[in-house]
């Protein structure tokens, strides 16, 4: 059986470890927006939202 973790929930872990992981992703987030791709960033930045409010 293949080893298999919850990727929502390493995500999590890694922004509540690393605060530069968590800039990164909101930095990412901007790029999409500004190369014309607004629906991945809002998702990337939805998951960042939602889990600092954890």
């Amino acid at each position: 059986m293949a080893l298999t973790r919850d990727f929502k929930q390493t995500m999590v872990e890694r922004v509540e470890r690393d605060p530069a992981f968590a800039k990164a992703l909101l930095d990412e987030t901007a790029t999409l927006f500004l190369n014309g791709e607004p629906e991945t960033a809002r998702l990337i930045l939805r998951d960042l939202v939602d889990e600092e409010r954890t």
